[in-house]
């Protein structure tokens, strides 16, 4: 199955920050003006030609980003809840940017493992892959041939092993039943 995997548009978390929003709170953040424009050019990129289904991301940057491309290319959509960035506190319980930019820098130091003794655990690039690849697989065994799926620079990364993912940006991935996903990149 070809996947045509696209990172979701630049975010706007001015809002959820200023209402104090933390953990997954922050994940409610629409995108910002030219996050919109990012998707809009998306949308009329020719790789998308054949595309049978959007598959996205339950978080809102990601969703309103497909909801655009779904829009503009009358492509039907579907909402993926396991397409979703990896979780940065299993807790739940991590403050707001500061503490998310920080616990995102241990991730990183970490390559991708969380220690058994951190205070916030956080998913893990293996994790990502054994989720992510579930939801594609039962795409890939209702026979579909040809689907877009709007996700997260994590997510994408285990699928096409690029370390820097532009907001917006296509990304072609020939996914099979034994798919390897890519480590820490």
């Amino acid at each position: 199955m070809e996947l045509i995997m696209i990172r979701h548009g630049e975010p706007d978390y001015d809002q959820t920050d200023s209402r104090g929003f933390v953990g997954q709170g922050r994940d409610m953040a629409p995108l910002t003006a030219n996050g919109v424009a990012q998707a809009e050019a998306a949308a009329e990129d020719p790789q998308l030609e054949g595309v049978e289904l959007i598959v996205s991301s339950p978080y809102t940057r990601a969703l309103q980003t497909a909801a655009i491309i779904s829009r503009k290319t009358g492509i039907p959509l579907a909402v993926e809840v396991d397409l979703h960035e990896l979780i940065c506190d299993k807790t739940f319980r991590l403050g707001g940017a500061e503490a998310v930019s920080a616990q995102y820098r241990a991730l990183i130091e970490a390559e991708g493992a969380c220690p058994p003794d951190t205070e916030y655990p956080w998913e893990t690039i293996d994790e990502i892959a054994v989720r992510t690849k579930a939801v594609l697989d039962r795409y890939l065994a209702l026979g579909y041939q040809k689907i877009a799926v709007v996700a997260h620079g994590g997510v994408i990364r285990r699928f096409t092993g690029i370390a820097q993912i532009a907001h917006c940006s296509l990304s072609v991935v020939d996914y099979y039943a034994d798919f390897s996903c890519f480590g820490w990149v």
